[in-house]
């Protein structure tokens, strides 16, 4: 769990005022990631548009065309936090949902360790609640941006893109996994990690077949996921 930072105003935005945590180095997380591309290597993002629901997840890319785009990553404290926020992270929640066994071809998961403490923002109700909206009663909500469906990326891209902007020392943002269970999820941002802020120390594991697939088999099951095909 990060340890907790006293508030501080923000340079960046005068009127922000909210709780950063830190992610400590030694920390262990669980990253699924790309074949074709190392569990220690941040997702370039590059070409990919922060309007367009399909290019990208639920907080990238930002900003968008004509401004390069962060390289982001995305990882959890548990293999089962990292496998609900990026392989199923579009799954719906519906009784029963399904996902076709193709979609792991592509994947595989590796472990790493944090080797410097990193500042993150927790997308909590008590740490959102500071983020004010104009022209509304009511401030950012954690059903706002983290149990929205695919068609909502767009507008919660612009709430990280937000967050990048306004805390000129912030690193990451982490939450509660849409579809349950234990642990914290997390995404870094590429521009603010220094090179070498995490090693990979087991990995990568091909999630399409042998033990990798009967790992991700069992959390699906684990969340009433059925992989078909």
């Amino acid at each position: 769990m990060p340890i907790k930072c006293p508030p501080a105003p923000v340079a960046a935005n005068p009127a922000l005022v909210i709780q950063t945590a830190i992610l400590k180095a030694g920390s262990a997380l669980t990253r699924f990631h790309s074949k074709s591309r190392a569990g220690n290597i941040y997702n370039p993002n590059t070409g990919k548009r922060i309007e367009i629901e399909e290019e990208g997840a639920r907080f990238n890319p930002f900003p968008g065309a004509p401004a390069a785009n962060v390289p982001t990553l995305y990882a959890a404290d548990n293999i089962t936090a990292a496998a609900l926020e990026s392989i199923f992270h579009a799954v719906k929640h519906i009784p029963s949902p399904t996902f076709p066994r193709i979609g792991l071809k592509d994947s595989s998961y590796s472990e790493l360790v944090v080797n410097a403490d990193l500042v993150v923002v927790e997308l909590t109700n008590p740490q959102l609640r500071q983020l004010v909206i104009a022209r509304r009663r009511t401030s950012l909500k954690e059903e706002e941006l983290i149990h929205t469906p695919p068609s909502q990326y767009p507008h919660t891209r612009t709430w990280a893109r937000f967050l990048h902007d306004s805390l000129p020392s912030l690193q990451g943002l982490c939450w509660r996994p849409r579809l349950g269970g234990a642990g914290l999820a997390y995404m870094l941002f590429g521009d603010r990690c220094a090179l070498g802020a995490l090693t990979v120390t087991s990995g990568p594991t091909d999630i399409d077949s042998g033990s990798g697939f009967v790992r991700v088999f069992e959390i699906a099951q684990s969340a009433n996921i059925k992989i078909i095909g």
